[in-house]
């Protein structure tokens, strides 16, 4: 069985990191340094998915925004997050490899979803690669543009939840 829970520890932090690793190309990853300051600054939003034996196999996690803009330079620099910002920005969902398709990346977004719900933001925003259109719009996500953003030489595209 699988938790999705919170992540509360550093230890629990380089879990997730390491699997973002695992799935991200290197150019596109996020840092150690971005992934702590995630879990520090806006921890409930940080989520894993976590075995009966403690393993965490999956994450999520992202930064609160006054805007929904979404170029490089706006999720780059941490002077634009927003501690109470009125919308979410998604930056990792990354699943291990050995349990992808199980549904874990749904029930990490779900939740998600639903915090972001109980906190009364306005959006949720993100950005991701074409292959995955199909599956945030599964989860009522609309899509926006492609995205300015050439993060990791990758063609990103902006996608968007309203939840009012």
């Amino acid at each position: 069985m699988i938790t999705i829970r919170q992540a509360l520890t550093e230890q629990e932090c380089a879990q997730a990191y390491a699997i973002e690793n695992q799935v991200y190309p290197p150019e596109a990853a996020a840092s150690a340094e971005a992934f702590k300051f995630r879990l520090q600054t806006f921890g409930l939003y940080f989520l894993v998915a976590e075995t009966d034996d403690g393993r965490i196999v999956g994450v999520t996690n992202g930064v609160r925004l006054d805007h929904v803009h979404l170029a490089d330079d706006s999720i780059k620099q941490t002077a634009d997050f927003a501690a109470n910002g009125a919308n979410f920005c998604i930056l990792t969902i990354a699943v291990h490899p050995e349990f992808q398709r199980q549904g874990l990346a749904s029930a990490l977004l779900t939740r998600v979803i639903q915090q972001a719900k109980a906190d009364q933001l306005q959006q949720i925003v993100l950005m991701c690669e074409s292959f995955l259109i199909g599956f945030y719009e599964k989860h009522g996500f609309h899509y926006v543009s492609p995205s300015s953003s050439a993060h990791g030489g990758i063609q990103w595209h902006e996608m968007g939840l309203n939840l009012k």
